[in-house]
């Protein structure tokens, strides 16, 4: 007999930020200038933050296809593509690239060679608990904010 799929699942792609994450990292980063939300999802960051722009591949807006430029781009992008959209971020931010992941994400040399190669650094990194909503893992989870031209110190610090 076949099997049926299951239909609950939801992959580690598809995995909702709490409201009250957005909100903790809105007021951490206080952003200005032009927000963008590359991957909007049930709009979470945008009720932290109603003056973000948003992109939403469900909604036929999808973020491989922004021309814009913006000041910063907040999400929690499909780890699945970190990558991809590491590179994207960095061609269409002017100044801030904030992304909620696994840490480990950072620090493999492509990934550095990536936000280097586009004049972007490492400023922050925040250590956060696991929401109850997201799979759990064996790695930490991280709010990463990389900024063009920083020359300073990393701040690590735990966000809660």
């Amino acid at each position: 007999m076949k099997s049926q799929p299951n239909r609950n699942y939801i992959s580690n792609d598809d995995v909702m930020t709490p409201l009250s994450l957005c909100q903790d990292i809105i007021n951490y980063f206080k952003p200005s200038g032009i927000i963008l939300e590359p991957f909007k999802g049930t709009g979470n960051f945008l009720k932290a933050c109603p003056s973000m722009i948003y992109c939403e591949m469900v909604e036929g807006k999808p973020f491989e296809e922004f021309d814009g430029r913006v000041d910063w781009i907040i999400t929690n992008p499909p780890w699945s593509k970190i990558k991809t959209m590491l590179i994207k971020s960095c061609q269409v931010s002017k100044k801030h690239i904030v992304f909620l992941m696994t840490i480990n994400h950072v620090f493999t040399k492509a990934r550095i060679r990536i936000t280097n190669d586009y004049n972007f650094y490492l400023k922050d990194i925040l250590y956060i608990p696991t929401p109850k909503e997201f799979p759990q893992m064996g790695f930490q989870l991280g709010v990463i904010h990389w900024e063009k031209n920083y020359k300073g110190l990393v701040n690590i610090l735990n966000l809660k």
